[in-house]
């Protein structure tokens, strides 16, 4: 399983990214790859959605779970489907503005896209995930 991990501030109250970043429908939107999220339903730790990801050139669907959800604080989710992960985020208030923590562990599809590839792929990804912060930074604005 591969980790990424990032922590970084956007000039925004945590009450107003949780909600961001708890509706998945704006997914698309900041998420690097993520070319489709649909069918929402539930709320909480029941709410659910579809998902279609495309990485390496090879698209994905798969499904989404709110595992925990602690309004304005963690909030965390795990995605089944043709790449399986786990989302956690955590928000804490810093000045004016928001400290986000992301923990994202995730299994790389290497039957899928073979071992050579695997390499590859994890370094494509750490740079979706800087991006990823950017985009948020971007949306929210930075401290």
């Amino acid at each position: 399983m591969a980790v990424i991990e990032r922590t970084f501030t956007v000039a925004a109250p945590p009450e107003k990214v949780f909600a961001f970043l708890a509706d998945h429908a704006n997914d698309p939107q900041w998420l690097p790859g993520l070319t489709d999220s649909r069918n929402f339903t539930g709320e909480g730790t029941n709410y659910h959605w579809e998902w279609t990801f495309r990485m390496a050139g090879i698209s994905f669907d798969g499904t989404g779970l709110v595992v925990e959800h602690d309004p304005p604080r963690r909030h965390v989710v795990e995605t089944r489907g043709g790449v399986v992960s786990t989302w956690a985020w955590t928000l804490e208030p810093e000045g004016s503005g928001t400290r986000i923590h992301l923990r994202l562990e995730y299994t790389v599809p290497v039957a899928v896209l073979g071992k050579l590839a695997e390499k590859l792929l994890l370094a494509q990804n750490e740079k979706a995930a800087d991006e990823g912060m950017a985009n948020l930074q971007r949306i929210f604005g930075t401290l």
